[in-house]
């Protein structure tokens, strides 16, 4: 049974000036810009929202799943709602129609007509977990601007007799321009070729807009999870552990060794834990890289849970746990084999 959690869904507002003009004059190695002040409009100020802000849909609260979006909104009439371009979008579709019913109750009364369109850049972000949002990495040169469909992806009719859980992994490659559908490779599977094939038929429709073609292929992970209609499953209780008590739920712990000094490592921190073995290698992330925690990162993704049995392996494949890693240091030693 998940653990109940708050449900909550943020946001934050990036403002994007885009009328503000600069430009450099040389002239006796001095340069002059424009610092013209904003206007209530260009700096939002006026901003009338008539909606409530998205929570976290009551649909999906079993759910772990978490749902990002960034838009940019065009203002162009002081009495209407902003044109709305999605950039990036990985939320499911009930998070989607929260946003964009939001978004309709926009109006920014203090725009006129002689200052033309104003640009804005939101993003939402939509989480149902106790896990605290990790520090991000440094995203690579190429902005990452996966945008996914908005319409729901269409399950399989489940055939009677369906108990298992499904899944799907997926590695997305994206060659071409932002028009381009991504080559497709499937690397693990438990799925009926029949959700295999509803998994294909959905991300042939993603695309990565901001691309012009020119740019290095970018490639993208994706795991796709189908669970029979009433189909009880097993689930974490708890999404949070101490690391004491996650390598107390590892298996083969007495037989391993360890030598880990987390002083040198800017403890204490936080790792997020993707459960995907035994069938794929298990994911660890501890936000903004730092050599310094390589070596216990790579020891700690290859420690793999106790299962039960094959069946609840398959019931937490995808499932991430956040370990609190304390300061102090960590010392196993094997025991001998009798």
């Amino acid at each position: 049974m998940n653990h109940p959690s708050k449900n909550t869904g943020f946001e934050r507002m990036l403002v994007v000036l885009g009328l503000l003009s600069g430009f450099g004059v040389a002239a006796h190695a001095q340069t002059a810009s424009d610092v013209t002040p904003p206007s209530l409009a260009q700096s939002l100020s006026c901003l009338v929202r008539k909606e409530k802000p998205p929570v976290y849909p009551n649909e999906l609260e079993r759910s772990r799943a978490g749902g990002f979006m960034r838009v940019q909104l065009h203002f162009h009439q002081a009495d209407a709602a902003p044109l709305v371009d999605v950039l990036t979008n990985t939320a499911a579709p009930e998070m989607q129609e929260q946003v964009f019913r939001f978004l309709e109750g926009y109006r920014l009364p203090c725009l006129t007509s002689t200052e033309g369109p104003v640009k804005a850049v939101q993003e939402f972000n939509f989480t149902n977990t106790q896990r605290e949002p990790l520090p991000l990495a440094r995203q690579n040169k190429d902005e990452f601007c996966v945008v996914m469909p908005r319409e729901p992806i269409e399950a399989p009719t489940p055939w009677p007799g369906d108990r298992d859980v499904e899944h799907v992994v997926v590695v997305l490659g994206f060659h071409g321009d932002g028009k381009q559908p991504p080559d497709v490779k499937l690397i693990h599977s438990t799925a009926s070729k029949r959700f295999e094939d509803v998994v294909r038929e959905r991300v042939a429709k993603y695309r990565m807009p901001c691309r012009t073609g020119a740019e290095q292929p970018r490639f993208v992970e994706q795991r796709f999870s189908y669970n029979p209609p009433g189909v009880r499953r097993y689930a974490l209780k708890r999404d949070v552990l101490g690391l004491g008590e996650f390598l107390g739920m590892t298996a083969g712990i007495r037989g391993v060794n360890a030598d880990f000094d987390f002083s040198t490592m800017n403890c204490p921190f936080k790792v997020d834990y993707s459960i995907l073995g035994p069938h794929l290698p298990n994911e660890v992330r501890a936000g903004k890289p730092d050599p310094n925690r390589a070596a216990f990162l790579k020891w700690l993704s290859e420690r793999q849970l106790a299962f039960a049995s094959d069946k609840q392996a398959n019931e937490l494949f995808g499932e991430v746990l956040q370990i609190q890693v304390p300061c102090g240091t960590l010392k196993l030693e094997a025991e001998a084999q009798s």
